[in-house]
């Protein structure tokens, strides 16, 4: 079963072998940054383009790329230095089926919430 996704204006479309495993949030600077507030995404094996469209990629200083498209700045995937991709739950095209296990890098986490759904944290990765 495929999973579709996709980028706010549409230009950028794609799937991912389903169903969709655990959603983890991300409370890293660069999630934070990325997204306005914090990541919400789960792992794939990998990413099956069906359209390019505008997608882009922002290499980090680690080696880490994130996918996101150029026109409409939606934040896609992330891909590892050592090539793990995680999808950005809000791109899937309709409901996930999943549900959120976790919080990660709650030691960057933002002042202005708490975190308090009694789900599993850790402050790294």
């Amino acid at each position: 079963m495929a999973v579709a996704a996709s980028c706010l204006c549409g230009e950028v479309r794609f799937s991912v072998a389903g169903p969709v495993g655990e959603i983890t949030a991300c409370h890293c600077t660069q999630c934070r940054k990325t997204s306005g507030h914090f990541a919400a995404s789960f792992d794939v094996a990998a990413l099956d383009f069906v359209a390019r469209g505008t997608l882009a990629e922002y290499v980090k200083p680690g080696g880490g790329v994130r996918g996101f498209c150029s026109r409409c700045g939606s934040s896609l995937w992330f891909r590892s230095r050592d090539g793990d991709v995680s999808v950005e739950a809000g791109a899937v095209d309709g409901p996930t089926g999943a549900r959120l296990a976790g919080h990660i890098f709650t030691s960057d986490k933002g002042d202005y919430y708490a975190i308090s759904d009694g789900l599993p944290q850790a402050k790294e990765w």
